[in-house]
């Protein structure tokens, strides 16, 4: 046998046997880890379905219809993107029955296929390390290969070897991404066995009620995305479970696989002062001061909001990528608590057309009240509806002749405000509905007779605007009080509570929202009159893109008088619009920039070529800097060099005129007053 062959021999005896050997590690680690349930865990999963069955809004026809789906959500709880199960996994669990197993209190086989999880997820750091140590040769980032997109609708693998295939271009995707922000590959390998060997320390310690609360907690979601189980837990982690929200930057997070994920930002706080931190973008790691950023990715959320958090003030380091191939990028925010002032509402005129004929615009970020200043009868005590009457006064003074209510990434608040708000436009009248599991309907309206703005009004909305801002608008557009324009709203019309139970709380839905016209804000959100481009996709944000959402629908109509048909006009001033926007470098900036995003994110593979991949983000960047320089060179402004001087010009703070969403929303109301100019008054017409 020749040394050539005597070497190929050999390699492919070490090839079968690494095969084997990874199989059997994958089938039987050597440290398994066993999962038991406990016997109050037994007891307190009857306990919990019982009380869902009994008090939720949802808990007959729609929990029935979706039982056979609850075991198939259980596994993507425990599995999420599908690559630590197989298929001979699932075969040793009844998955049509593990509703009914958890409504008696059985939950081994479900803790068992958690424990198999738990212990490929050590199998699969193993292997990652493993071939990390072996240096440049146990990555090949040169062939044509892909990584798809796995999520739940991806199929489950049929065998281990599969697992450590996938497992293989998860990694290469991983190294990747460091390479793109610009490290060498000996600090890509010594960041990435970092990263690997705090997510072996963090799923070593694995709580017992960890367990429990994921499985309990896919089984209560097939109730509907906001009822969950919430274990005993100091009042830090139980605000954290809650609203997501970090009291030291000010952003709602979500853990998304592996990624702690930003899913909106808190008006007035740190973050959304800053204006470089957006919705979708994912934490890759936080630093405190000037010490070393730490990676974060695959930790527990609780983990990372603790490493964010800090005292008032200090300084807080955070690493952030905007999706798989864009650049890493630090930035920092100085801690602080999220104030009134910064959350109220504010003004501005804009001077729209040859004409210069003046628009005001109110900007309302959320629905606030001081509540303890008006219980404590301070007659100054700050609310929504008493700053808008002061800024409404302002702008007539100075001659405004249409309004713009923005309720861009407002995502409610206090829906008192939300009516008594409304009712600063209307003389009387009902605004919102709220029905709750018995069928009772609460009414809720306007009762004080004095209008503060009769004039042309539009209220611009986009996929964050939520709750207590889809309250205002439908009822805007039900009475034809004026034009909504923007996107779909995000459609969060459910009303929740939490109930104390033994060892934890539930919160579960109550009750529904519904407009004045019986349609519901579930969902569906409200529907613009005229839709502009939006930035976000509602296939991830929105309650729409939640799987066991609760459905729209509508009830009886409630009696009351329309002031008009602003619908009726609609057709004329699309018309318009369309021509207007044609020719309008924003319009055509934001319109292209949101066609660009669709089609990054219509990917269902990633490439793990090194090279295709930068040379993809050099397009990307490029792409993004034409359409911005596209958009200068149109309005007779200096060019941009660099696609790092587009992103410092982000992070800047934006103009109103440059607004394209906002300036539009102007103009067309100028359109509707031109087609319409008795819209300075409200007369009542027929409903």
């Amino acid at each position: 046998m020749t040394d050539k062959l005597r070497n190929q021999t050999l390699w492919h005896a070490l090839s079968i046997f690494r095969a084997i050997a990874i199989s059997v590690m994958l089938i039987a680690p050597s440290h398994a880890v066993v999962v038991e349930p406990s016997n109050a865990e037994r007891r307190l999963a009857q306990l919990i379905a019982e009380e869902l069955d009994r008090r939720h809004l949802a808990s007959d026809a729609l929990f029935d219809a979706r039982r056979p789906m609850v075991g198939e959500m259980i596994l993507n709880a425990i599995d999420p993107s599908r690559s630590f199960l197989t298929q001979a996994d699932l075969q040793t669990v009844d998955v049509i029955r593990l509703p009914d197993a958890i409504e008696r209190g059985q939950l081994e086989s479900i803790y068992r296929l958690y424990g198999l999880m738990l212990n490929r997820s050590e199998a699969r750091l193993d292997y990652w390390l493993e071939t990390l140590g072996r240096g440049e040769s146990g990555l090949n980032l040169t062939d044509d290969e892909y990584l798809p997109i796995r999520d739940r609708e991806s199929p489950w693998l049929n065998h281990p070897s599969e697992l450590e295939d996938l497992w293989r271009r998860q990694l290469e995707n991983q190294a990747i991404n460091l390479l793109l922000a610009d490290r060498s590959f000996d600090d890509t390998v010594k960041a990435l066995i970092r990263r690997f060997d705090s997510q072996k320390n963090r799923l070593e310690q694995t709580r017992p009620d960890d367990v429990f609360t994921a499985v309990i907690n896919a089984y209560a979601s097939a109730y509907d995305p906001h009822t969950s189980y919430l274990p005993p837990a100091d009042s830090e982690t139980f605000n954290i479970n809650m609203s997501l929200s970090l009291q030291g930057i000010g952003a709602v997070l979500q853990t998304e696989d592996e990624f702690t994920k930003v899913v909106s930002l808190i008006p007035g706080g740190p973050a959304e002062r800053d204006g470089r931190l957006k919705p979708a973008d994912r934490i890759l790691g936080v630093g405190q001061g000037d010490a070393a950023i730490e990676d974060v990715v695959g930790w527990r959320l609780d983990e990372v909001v603790q490493l964010i958090r800090g005292p008032k003030g200090s300084q807080v380091r955070i690493e952030i990528q905007s999706g798989d191939d864009a650049p890493h990028r630090e930035i920092v925010l100085i801690r602080d608590r999220v104030q009134l002032e910064e959350q109220s509402a504010k003004s501005t005129i804009l001077e729209i057309g040859p004409d210069n004929e003046k628009v005001g615009v109110i900007t309302i970020p959320t629905f606030y009240s001081d509540f303890t200043a008006k219980q404590a009868g301070d007659p100054n005590y700050r609310s929504t509806t008493r700053d808008v009457r002061r800024l409404l006064g302002e702008l007539r003074e100075q001659g405004v002749e249409a309004l713009v209510v923005d309720l861009r990434n407002n995502g409610g608040g206090s829906l008192q405000e939300a009516y008594e708000l409304f009712g600063l436009f209307i003389t009387q009248g009902p605004v919102v509905q709220i029905q709750s599991a018995g069928g009772r309907t609460d009414v809720r309206g306007d009762r004080d007779p004095e209008i503060a703005w009769d004039g042309p009004l539009a209220v611009l909305v986009n996929r964050l605007s939520a709750s207590a801002s889809e309250i205002f608008a439908g009822a805007v557009q039900d009475y034809g009080r004026g034009l909504v324009l923007g996107s779909q709203t995000f459609g969060k019309g459910t009303v929740q509570a939490l109930l104390p139970i033994e060892n934890g709380q539930l919160k579960l839905t109550i009750a529904k929202f519904y407009r004045i016209s019986g349609l519901s804000t579930q969902h569906q959100g409200v529907m613009p009159d005229i839709a502009f481009p939006s930035a976000f996709d509602p296939n991830e944000i929105g309650e729409s893109a939640l799987d066991t959402a609760l459905p729209w629908d509508q009830i009886r109509s409630l009696r009351y008088n329309r002031l008009d048909v602003p619908q009726a006009r609609v057709p004329l001033l699309v018309d318009q619009h369309q021509a207007r926007i044609a020719t309008d470098p924003n319009f055509v900036a934001l319109l292209e920039r949101t066609e660009r995003a669709r089609e990054l994110s219509s990917a269902d593979a990633i490439s793990l070529r090194l090279e295709q991949r930068q040379r993809e983000r050099e397009i990307n960047n490029q792409s993004a800097l034409d359409i911005e320089n596209a958009r200068r060179l149109a309005l007779g402004l200096e060019r941009l060099g660099s696609f790092s001087d587009l992103e410092t010009e982000d992070a800047n703070d934006p103009d109103p005129n440059e607004d394209a969403s906002l300036v539009e929303s102007a103009r067309i109301l100028l359109d509707d007053i031109a087609i319409n100019p008795r819209l300075a008054g409200l007369s009542a017409v027929a409903p």
